[in-house]
């Protein structure tokens, strides 16, 4: 019956604002879920989708790991847009397929350029973990390429006989209506239609955990669910724990949603959510608070599949 959570977008910052995360309050946050997840009984693994950094900078990275040598658990972790930055403003900022080998020693072969940074997982007896790479090389938005997609439809037929859980930085999903417009179209992968379709091929699959929306959502597709949670360090300050039970021939999926942010953190938060980016997109800044936090149905599930 493994235990295990999931957190996202991080983004330790070097710099004295970054768009959607309270950067005086990041490390604290992390370390408080991390002190929070080793006081988990049973916990098997944590599950990263990427973000940890936000301009790549060795600071980051030292803080990012020196948080998360404290976690007693297995941790597994995909890239995402912020784990490597070629920016001309932040000339010491890791490169991607820098950044990503020391997050993580395990990708670091094959050199984990955009697309590279796969891998396949037995997390449990049964259950097969899958890590997908949605970097684009220059770019915020999301896609999984042909090669990718063909090495998932392999990793999907070795594994027909076991539960699968994807991993990915980019939902493969719409979490809002809004994901057809022009700006909030990057905020999910951008073929996830086609990568979908290979997954619903393979009923086998029955979770896809995601980030980089910072938006707290839980949908049923077929014969899984798609897991969408919020930055870790940004309003609501995310994170989930998920049971997975077997159950006969299919698996009981329990997810609660958990937040390491105090009162004062949380309104914080809130209202630098009112002023990033995406709200001023919207009509009505309200409108994205309401969005990343979620409806009830986006904080907790329990089903079988």
């Amino acid at each position: 019956m493994p235990l295990f959570a999931h957190l996202t977008d991080i983004h330790l910052s070097a710099q004295s604002a970054s768009w959607s995360t309270i950067d005086d309050e990041a490390d604290d946050l992390l370390r408080e879920t991390v002190d929070r997840l080793n006081d988990t009984a049973d916990l098997d693994f944590v599950v990263i989708t990427g973000d940890v950094l936000d301009v790549a900078v060795p600071s980051e990275l030292a803080r990012f790991t020196a948080l998360m040598d404290k976690l007693q658990a297995p941790w597994h972790f995909v890239p995402g847009n912020h784990d490597g930055f070629i920016d001309p403003n932040h000339p010491d900022s890791f490169a991607p397929q820098q950044a990503v080998p020391s997050i993580d020693p395990r990708m670091m072969d094959p050199v984990p350029y955009a697309q590279k940074a796969r891998w396949s997982r037995q997390v449990a007896a049964g259950i097969q973990l899958i890590g997908l790479d949605s970097r684009y090389a220059d770019d915020w938005a999301g896609t999984i390429g042909d090669e990718q997609i063909a090495w998932l439809r392999d990793e999907l037929e070795t594994h027909r006989d076991d539960a699968v859980l994807i991993a990915v930085h980019h939902p493969l999903h719409q979490i809002t209506p809004r994901n057809s417009e022009p700006y909030f179209k990057n905020f999910v992968a951008d073929n996830a239609e086609q990568v979908t379709a290979v997954l619903d091929e393979h009923p086998q699959v029955k979770m896809v955990l995601s980030g980089h929306h910072h938006a707290n959502h839980i949908a049923r597709i077929g014969a899984r669910v798609h897991v969408a949670t919020a930055s870790l360090t940004g309003y609501p300050c995310a994170y989930r724990l998920i049971r997975f039970e077997p159950q006969g021939d299919a698996y009981r999926i329990q997810i609660s949603t958990h937040s390491p942010a105090e009162a004062a953190t949380l309104a914080a938060g809130l209202e630098r959510a009112r002023l990033s980016p995406p709200a001023q997109h919207m009509d009505d800044p309200q409108e994205w608070v309401n969005l990343i936090r979620g409806q009830a149905s986006d904080l907790t599930f329990e089903q079988v599949l």
